[in-house]
């Protein structure tokens, strides 16, 4: 999804990189956040207060990979409007920020579609890479993102179905440096090819890294391309996934958390719950597969 900024709109990408070619239903109930953990980066500047008051959940040590609060315009772009739908930051109104709460916004998406939304953390936090959203102090910012996407709320995605995700931390792939999940529809041809897929589909996460499934999605000009996914079934979303992954496939693999990219869908079959894709361009496929990715453009609709 295009994440520039430019007018009072955020763009969508005009292409999807074609990375590592070589190589349910119903609002789920919040999940309480645990105590408070740094992030471990080295501050240069003082920490940014929490959001919202007394009780709210605590912002990361600004840092050099989570991002500081003073950062602005350019790729800080979201940053800026952010600050501005929660009345942090001065600036002209903005008819985007649909939902306003102390740990996120809710903004329209670039396509102007009725199934192209952003959740947007109130606290600077870069992306993927910053170590505070795999804390136990960290919003459940993919619960908070389904919730909103169901009809009633600001960011209903009207789609046959839902499909969540979120870029790698590629300059080329990612375009504005204040994390985002995007709340879209998911190509046609998707669940069927995970439906097909279920029965070799784990739900154990500590065999994640390992059940890599090829599914077809399609690149910004529509036409039909394979990559290679790492696929879990959850019965829920009332755990932060991005622990999950750092956990069970980031640490044991000896990845970075930067190459890593997600997706969350439905899981249509058997007892339902969802499907938690994940890729990286270095991704290592069994014969014959196609490579990973670090973006979620193949997967997702928003126009």
């Amino acid at each position: 999804m295009g994440d520039s900024a430019t007018s009072g709109k955020i763009h969508r990408r005009q292409f999807v990189r074609l990375s590592g070619t070589s190589g349910a239903t119903g609002l789920l109930g919040l999940m309480g956040a645990g105590g408070a953990l740094a992030d471990g980066g080295q501050p240069a500047e003082p920490p940014a207060p929490s959001p919202g008051g007394p009780g709210a959940s605590p912002c990361p040590t600004p840092s050099s990979l989570c991002g500081y609060p003073s950062d602005t315009g350019g790729r800080y772009d979201l940053w800026d409007r952010v600050q501005v739908c929660a009345g942090t930051k001065t600036g002209p109104p903005f008819p985007q920020c649909l939902q306003t709460t102390s740990t996120y916004v809710v903004l329209n998406g670039g396509s102007g579609s009725n199934h192209d939304f952003l959740l947007v953390p109130t606290c600077r936090v870069s992306g993927i890479e910053c170590p505070f959203i795999a804390t136990a102090s960290a919003p459940n910012y993919w619960l908070d993102a389904w919730v909103n996407a169901q009809p009633g709320q600001p960011g209903h995605v009207v789609y046959p179905h839902v499909g969540l995700g979120i870029n790698s931390a590629d300059p080329m792939i990612r375009q504005q440096d204040q994390l985002h999940i995007h709340l879209a529809g998911i190509h046609s041809g998707i669940q069927t090819q995970l439906n097909n897929h279920d029965s070799m589909i784990t739900n154990n996460p500590s065999r994640w890294r390992n059940q890599i499934i090829p599914v077809w999605g399609l690149t910004s000009t529509g036409a039909p391309a394979p990559r290679s996914y790492r696929v879990l079934h959850v019965a829920n979303l009332n755990q932060n996934l991005f622990t999950l992954l750092r956990d069970s496939v980031v640490r044991p693999t000896g990845a970075t958390m930067a190459a890593q990219m997600m997706a969350v869908t439905p899981r249509l079959v058997g007892n339902s719950g969802f499907y938690v894709l994940n890729s990286e361009p270095g991704l290592s496929v069994p014969a014959g597969q196609p490579g990973g990715t670090g973006t979620v453009d193949f997967l997702l609709a928003y126009a």
